[in-house]
């Protein structure tokens, strides 16, 4: 985008900062905002009618959130930890729209994203075992952190082994047993509970077959 869109979308914008655990939004909110996370990351989930939840993504700096094309929002944004984000009202980016088209085109391109980032979700859930959903899980987010961050040294991940049972749609003890398992056959190291340092990447991709999406 040129300077003249970017100081005209930064000018736009208000900075909203929650601590961990709070919403951006939730559920059967009007869809009124579009937000862009600076700092911080989070979880966008639902519920379904008995309780149960299915975490759809987690959120790094760089996202953008609340891209949704119905009146109401379908899912939850949360913190995993203090987050910082941009918030335009959708009115406002559908004025400047029509003002910059190389806004739109960015935005359609943000759209593909978080479709590509569906489907690996439904690739993971539709025809993987345990191991190897936890394999292309953990290689996932160690690319959404490169892309973030830049960091590859190891994998931080703030989430809880719940969180992470419930994106890939295991159980906790599930997600507790294959994180010995791999860790045990040498293709990761745990220095704590939030770190992951990968040892084996190329079995690792084997198990999670991660270069046929990627």
């Amino acid at each position: 985008m040129d300077d003249e869109s970017i100081y005209e979308l930064d000018a736009l914008a208000t900075r909203v900062t929650i601590n961990k655990g709070e919403y951006l939004f939730e559920e059967e909110d009007p869809t009124r905002y579009v937000y862009n996370l600076q700092v911080g990351m989070g979880y966008l989930e639902r519920l379904s009618s008995d309780g149960r939840r299915q975490i759809m993504a987690f959120l790094y700096p760089g996202d953008f959130i609340g891209l949704i094309p119905d009146s109401i929002v379908s899912v939850s944004a949360k913190a995993l930890s203090p987050l910082t984000a941009c918030r335009w009202e959708m009115k406002d980016i559908d004025k400047l729209m029509e003002k910059h088209h190389e806004l739109e085109h960015r935005i359609r391109r943000i759209g593909n994203r978080v479709l590509a980032t569906t489907m690996d979700q439904l690739f993971i859930l539709g025809c993987k075992n345990a191991r190897e959903r936890l394999a292309f899980f953990l290689l996932q987010m160690e690319k959404r952190q490169k892309m973030a961050t830049g960091e590859t040294k190891s994998i931080h991940l703030p989430m809880t082994r719940g969180d992470i049972a419930d994106y890939l749609g295991v159980t906790v003890e599930t997600v507790s047993r294959v994180f010995t398992i791999i860790k045990e056959e040498g293709l990761i190291a745990l220095p704590d509970p939030y770190e992951v340092i990968i040892l084996q990447r190329e079995e690792l991709e084997n198990i999670a077959e991660y270069y046929s999406v990627t």
